[in-house]
């Protein structure tokens, strides 16, 4: 069996320096595209392999990047992961994807040994709990750039850098959810959000009430429920929409894990979806269509999310200093939950 190539080897046979092939094989723009293509192409026939722990010991950086989601066995962050390992492993470098488990505490831990093991980036996903960002500040003594997928932090303060996000257009996916539910006739619209100091949270829920006002509805504050996002705090948050004297006819939920809690609230209190209560959410999961009635959705298009978020940390990485800021379209899919027949 042939012994895989080393960088001295491919750039012996290119005539080149073993400098130009290694940026080349990082994908460096500073090497011309046709010398990029002509280095990976030369790499695969002679069987190169990086050797992981020799380029660190040389730069002091893994060719990895570290990936930090709140809920690591849910579709949609699955789904963002698929496309952040995609865009990785074109570029040579690899994935660590740790679950903080919606806890800030876990979520510290897992920036520290992130950082511990002198990552070359980080994409992170902040939990519920988290008020306090000085554990993604601490990276910049290490060079180690940060962007934020799915859901970002306010933006920078005094204490707080300002960094790179790729999440979902919130106000307008909220607002064109609350303008579908009043053209299906409701008008006592409730939405369901998660904690309210989640940026993400404070923009869906700018979008509904921009939507309200848009068409010269009241805003109810008791329409606007708080719950921690898992299914027995969606489900009390949900109930207590249901028990008000004037009951909402139609409710927005803020993820999959409400929308689900809030189906299976209305349908446990013996209410008609979507005679009763009309019901959308945001969501990605495929089964939204496996369910009675089929439940109408926002699509954030995680795996582009995903996609867009390592190509950036990429740039920075590369050295691109200025944070940029992806907003991704949503796609809002009406099924049977929010389809009301108006007579």
């Amino acid at each position: 069996m042939n012994k895989p190539a080393s960088l001295k080897d491919i750039a012996a046979k290119l005539g080149l320096s073993v400098a130009t092939v290694s940026r080349a094989l990082q994908d460096n723009p500073a090497i011309s595209l046709q010398t990029r293509q002509l280095v990976m192409q030369t790499a695969r026939e002679m069987h190169y392999s990086k050797n992981f722990i020799a380029n660190s010991l040389r730069s002091g950086q893994l060719p990895v990047i570290g990936v930090i989601v709140p809920h690591g066995v849910t579709l949609f962050y699955s789904s963002v992961l698929d496309g952040i390992e995609q865009e990785a492993s074109k570029a040579g470098y690899a994935v660590i994807s740790m679950n903080s488990h919606e806890s800030f505490a876990d979520e510290r831990h897992n920036v520290d040994s992130l950082r511990q093991l002198h990552v070359a980036g980080i994409i992170a996903s902040v939990t519920q709990e988290t008020e306090s960002f000085d554990h993604f500040a601490a990276l910049a003594d290490d060079s180690i750039p940060v962007v934020f997928v799915a859901r970002d932090i306010p933006d920078g303060n005094a204490n707080t850098p300002v960094y790179s996000s790729v999440t979902a257009d919130s106000v307008e996916a909220a607002h064109r959810a609350t303008r579908h539910l009043i053209e299906q006739g409701c008008r006592n619209i409730a939405i369901l959000c998660g904690p309210s100091r989640l940026k993400m949270v404070q923009e869906r829920k700018h979008g509904y009430i921009e939507a309200l006002h848009d068409n010269r509805l009241l805003v109810r504050p008791e329409y606007v429920a708080y719950s921690d996002i898992d299914v027995a705090s969606a489900i009390d948050a949900t109930n207590a929409l249901l028990d008000l004297p004037e009951r909402p006819d139609g409710i927005i939920a803020l993820n999959d894990t409400l929308l689900f809690a809030a189906m299976k609230a209305i349908k446990l209190s013996g209410l008609r979806i979507p005679d009763d209560v009309a019901l959308i959410g945001f969501s990605d999961v495929e089964y939204v269509e496996d369910v009675t009635p089929t439940l109408s959705t926002i699509e954030d298009q995680s795996h582009l999310m995903g996609q867009t978020a390592c190509q950036l940390l990429l740039d920075h990485i590369r050295g691109q200093q200025l944070p940029i800021h992806r907003i991704i379209p949503t796609i809002q899919k009406i099924r049977e939950s929010s389809h009301k027949l108006i007579f």
